[in-house]
């Protein structure tokens, strides 16, 4: 029997604590604070999985099927390969999200669920996607929320979503995608990127942007590392395409994985047919929290979250000088664990690299059309409403009807 996921997040958060703040002390930047998250204990050996960029380098093939919710991935690889929760599949063809973080075993070829994000660009059946890239948060939280609430997301809904986004904040695009948003606020986001530098070790962070909440985590420092530009740009973006000077407060911060816990209590689970016994993904909704986690063999994978924290901002002016007292007295407490994590994240990223040095396919990858099984279906759970059998009077009357 599976564990509730709000045991998992409980148990992992246990070895989990909130780093100091990471700020633009000049101003620059009042509407954004990073929380870097630490393990307090780093086990010896590295993870046998890879990030779905260092897959695709690798042989790991993605085309498209020619249906908007569905993209064919091979794995000839040994090793499986983590696809995160909105990762942007990029290639020339229509843009897609995929809906919910995923494993795909190694030598599998199977589905991905996903979303269109880009409403103006026709689907090209069998053209590869080459790349993945990040998703801004707006959208994120919002397909985040569908889940949680619906247990699927819908298309038009994300289509219309995306629209209005461009539209807000400025952004120009003839085929309606939404990495066009990158396109306008990229150089400001990669000159601001470096308030934030990777610690090693690090496996998440909690993003306060204005008056949200961002919380992404990984099991391992590893894929963090790999992923990190992605999770950084996702939240940063949205900080300078709404800029204000107002952020929320550390006190806000401080109890969220809590939070998430208890919001994780009553959760939904989402899968892909083709990937149902390869991890297990829950997605919840409770209140101002939205969020979904994937776990494997009794481990949390990948971890993102929303918090929606309205009426609690205050001017960054009046919070800085609590923020540099704060960010002085956890670097100091936590001197002594960060030295320790430098140190065995050193050793184990070594191996690591030696590892991905070494992962070369096992297998050709096929050339052979991709076919989506009848039953396949992006999302089913237990609270999947099944269809009814007719009563007895209607299934006679329909008898009837069709005999004449």
């Amino acid at each position: 029997m599976a564990t509730p996921l709000a045991d998992t997040l409980r148990r992992s958060f246990d070895e989990l604590l909130l780093g100091a703040p990471q700020f633009d002390a000049t101003g620059n930047l009042p509407n954004m604070v990073v929380y870097p998250i630490f393990p307090t204990y780093l086990a010896p050996d590295p993870p046998d999985v890879v990030s779905l960029t260092q897959a695709l380098r690798r042989g790991v093939k993605l085309s498209d099927t020619g249906i908007v919710t569905q993209v064919h991935v091979d794995n000839p690889l040994p090793t499986a390969v983590l696809v995160g929760e909105s990762d942007i599949l990029v290639g020339p063809t229509q843009l897609r999200s995929v809906q919910f973080s995923c494993l795909v075993p190694p030598g599998r070829r199977a589905s991905l669920p996903v979303n269109c994000v880009e409403a103006g660009q026709p689907t090209v059946y069998q053209a590869e996607f080459t790349d993945a890239t990040a998703c801004p948060w707006y959208l994120r939280s919002y397909k985040l929320e569908q889940l949680g609430r619906h247990g699927d997301n819908h298309q038009h809904r994300i289509w219309d979503r995306i629209k209005t986004y461009l539209q807000h904040t400025g952004t120009v695009s003839s085929t309606q995608d939404v990495c066009a948003i990158f396109d306008r606020f990229g150089d400001d986001v990669d000159k601001l990127r470096q308030v934030f530098p990777l610690h090693p070790g690090q496996v998440g962070c909690v993003s306060a942007v204005a008056q949200d909440l961002f919380v992404e985590i990984f099991g391992d420092p590893e894929m963090l590392e790999e992923r990190y530009d992605d999770v950084l740009s996702s939240a940063l973006v949205e900080a300078v395409a709404h800029p204000t000077r107002k952020v929320t407060p550390t006190s806000q911060v401080d109890g969220v994985l809590d939070e998430l816990v208890e919001a994780s209590r009553s959760s939904k689970v989402v899968h892909s047919r083709s990937l149902r016994d390869s991890g297990r993904t829950q997605v919840f909704s409770k209140g101002a929290i939205t969020g979904s986690g994937l776990v494997s063999a009794g481990h949390l994978v990948h971890l993102s979250a929303h918090k929606r924290c309205w009426g609690t901002g205050r001017p960054f002016s009046d919070q800085l000088p609590h923020l540099e007292a704060e960010r002085a007295q956890r670097t100091s407490d936590h001197a002594p664990l960060l030295a320790q994590l430098d140190d065995d994240y050193s050793r184990r990223h070594k191996r690591y690299r030696s590892f991905l040095r070494r992962l070369t396919p096992s297998r050709t990858t096929s050339e052979e059309p991709y076919v989506v099984p009848e039953d396949e279906e992006a999302t089913e759970g237990p609270e999947a409403v099944q269809p009814l059998p007719l009563s007895d009077s209607l299934h006679d009357f329909f008898l009837r009807l069709f005999r004449r």
